[in-house]
């Protein structure tokens, strides 16, 4: 769709607002509304001039801040009723970031979108046109989430702090026999113990009928107390990131819409598995699928996805900090929890970092690889243009990953890790950030310096903040020492 077709859209559809969505470089949603009236085809030729840069955390400073907002109008889409309680006809469209100078009117170089737009350019350095992408979503919804005192003094508790969680699927909750959900038991039960299905089922609905995003599945995850699994259905790098935006956001507004908190914070429960967000991938020159090979009687991997997996191996230390950008992202990988803290692939082997699904053989459709290692807190547009860069750099270089690892890595010895050559993730966002100083090389030319000095530079005060804040735990277990 052009311009021109999305003013008779609006038109033919009584668009009363458009919401124009881009997302700050930690992937948060930001909007800004334009009734339709004010909205021509030289809105999406020469942007709109309403960005002030310097309020948005990582963007830009007080005396270079002005930016212009260029709609995507492929990206138009009406928005729900629950977005507006149903007063009215809303509309969303997804814009990029420019410069905003008299002199310059180019790509702003932190625009997560741009960046993902850019990466997905470099394919064709390897003779290849398109990658397909297939994210699993995974988020908890409870009744309430309560900090105490107050949110600002959970981060800033000179006198202390706490938090308690409520959901009606939780062992600790009262009265609550049919639908209580011990940790660690919640895959895939039926109602009544399943009180969210109706909700899932909703979204999914909403995704499909406003967004066109095809949802191949959804279901109960393994943790208590409300944690959903949506599986969107794959498509190309630029509109999986698209879509995976859409339907957090909407995640987030039925719940709010529903009196309850929808949360994708990776780990909310202590001892109970986390939420991830493994990431579907498969690479292709036109209609063939370049990771394929039937010939190949191990995984039927062609030797470019060897590469292309062993690139992603070489740096998934490096990518943590995009893969994994939060502190409590390093809650969430550790060993026993089915998070993959291993750096290894392997066959159907939810154990390794990069598993090849075995569902189907001789499929070439289906043929991809899944990374295990991202959570839902990542930018997506940032994740999938590190990702791709990584499995480029492993073609470029010829990078071969070795054999797959058929053993469950989480029981294998030391001893054995270092025989099969099997690394480990960093346990802490800082040690994340340490390896992403000292291998940036792979992204060079895609995320610039500036973006990566100023993203890290934020995510190393986001830990030392957390570093030095007493938590309860340690208050218990220290105070009497």
């Amino acid at each position: 769709m052009d311009a021109q077709g999305v003013l008779e859209a609006m038109q033919e559809k009584n668009v009363t607002f458009v919401d124009f969505w881009f997302v700050d470089i930690f992937g948060e949603l930001r909007r800004m509304g334009m009734p339709s009236y004010a909205i021509s085809e030289g809105s999406f030729r020469h942007g709109l001039e309403k960005l002030d840069a310097s309020s948005i955390v990582g963007f830009k400073s007080v005396n270079r801040s002005d930016m212009l907002l260029k709609p995507d109008p492929e990206t138009f889409r009406i928005l729900p009723p629950e977005y507006d309680n149903g007063k009215r006809t809303n509309a969303r469209i997804i814009c990029d970031l420019y410069e905003g100078n008299a002199s310059s009117e180019s790509r702003y170089d932190r625009d997560s979108r741009g960046i993902a737009k850019k990466a997905s350019e470099r394919i064709a350095e390897a003779g290849l046109t398109h990658t397909n992408w297939g994210p699993e979503i995974e988020f908890f919804v409870f009744d309430s989430i309560t900090v105490y005192p107050s949110p600002y003094a959970a981060t800033h508790s000179h006198g202390g702090s706490g938090y308690s969680i409520e959901s009606k699927e939780s062992p600790w909750a009262k009265g609550n026999i049919s639908t209580a959900i011990d940790i660690r038991e919640g895959y895939y039960p039926a109602q009544p113990k399943d009180t969210l299905e109706t909700f899932r089922k909703d979204i999914c609905d909403d995704l499909y009928r406003y967004f066109g995003i095809r949802i191949e599945a959804e279901h109960h995850e393994v943790a208590t107390s409300g944690q959903c699994e949506i599986n969107l259905v794959y498509d190309e790098m630029m509109a999986m990131a698209d879509n995976v935006v859409a339907a957090k956001n909407v995640v987030k507004v039925k719940a709010k819409r529903r009196n309850k908190v929808a949360t994708f914070m990776p780990k909310p429960i202590y001892g109970d598995n986390a939420s991830a967000m493994h990431t579907h991938q498969s690479i292709w020159a036109g209609d063939t699928n370049v990771m394929y090979d039937p010939d190949d009687r191990v995984a039927q991997l062609s030797q470019t996805g060897r590469y292309y997996v062993g690139g992603i191996l070489d740096h998934a230390k490096a990518l943590c900090p995009i893969s994994n950008p939060t502190t409590n992202s390093y809650k969430r990988l550790v060993p026993g929890f089915e998070a993959p803290v291993n750096v290894c692939w392997g066959m159907g082997n939810r154990s390794a970092a990069i598993r090849v699904p075995m569902y189907y053989r001789d499929q070439q459709k289906s043929k991809r690889i899944e990374y295990r290692v991202p959570d839902p807190t990542a930018n997506v547009y940032l994740l999938e243009a590190a990702l791709l860069l990584a499995g480029l750099d492993g073609i470029k270089k010829k990078l071969d990953p070795g054999s797959p690892v058929k053993e469950n890595v989480y029981k294998l010895t030391p001893e054995k890790k270092r025989e099969y050559g099997i690394g480990t993730l960093p346990v802490s966002l800082k040690g994340a950030l340490d390896s992403l100083s000292s291998d940036a090389g792979f992204l060079a030319g895609v995320f610039t310096d500036g973006f990566l000095d100023t993203y890290a530079g934020l995510k190393h005060k986001e830990y030392v903040a957390f570093a030095q804040t007493p938590t309860a735990w340690e208050v218990s277990m220290y105070a009497d020492a």
